[in-house]
């Protein structure tokens, strides 16, 4: 029971130390939070590696002026040396420069694979689900539909949410 807690709260502090990676503007952290050879799903942004994730915010991340992202309780599945979990997000971007319209939020979910490695858990796979976004898209230079997103395949509660010691 001991261990299960313990894990539990590693995997917190690996969906927090993600956000901080973000919003410190310190993608060099994202290597401490995803396997090497995970695949990085974000919306808006297609199917990357973590070394391809980690470039894009080295470039991008310095344009802003401010980033917050704020995660809710996730939800958490350990089987063995795997983990499951669904953690909600909103994040906010800030681009001063277009004032008065420097603000673009988007809010949903992101639905992540853990690993148990020797350095701890890490993110084998992630998926990012925006179901919202509103504000200014030219923020991030990205095309974001404001407002809802269509309801799509993955928009579902995750398949492993019934099994029997999700936390």
């Amino acid at each position: 029971m001991i261990d299960r807690a313990l894990d539990l709260q590693d995997i917190h502090n690996l969906l927090a130390r993600y956000v901080i990676a973000i919003d410190s503007r310190r993608p060099d952290l994202l290597d401490d939070v995803f396997l090497p050879d995970s695949v990085v799903e974000l919306a808006g942004m297609g199917v990357m590696t973590p070394a391809q994730y980690r470039g894009i915010c080295a470039t991008v991340l310095p344009t802003l002026d401010a980033t917050q992202h704020h995660l809710g309780l996730p939800s958490i599945l350990i089987e063995g040396d795997t983990a499951h979990s669904r953690c909600y997000f909103m994040a906010q971007h800030v681009k001063n420069a277009l004032a008065p319209k420097p603000f673009l939020m988007i809010g949903g979910w992101y639905d992540d694979t853990l690993t148990r490695t020797a350095k701890g858990w890490r993110i084998r796979h992630r998926r990012g689900t925006a179901l919202w976004s509103d504000g200014n898209p030219a923020v991030v230079g990205a095309q974001y539909l404001i407002g809802a997103t269509p309801r799509e395949e993955g928009h579902q509660a995750p398949a492993w949410l019934s099994g029997p010691t999700h936390a």
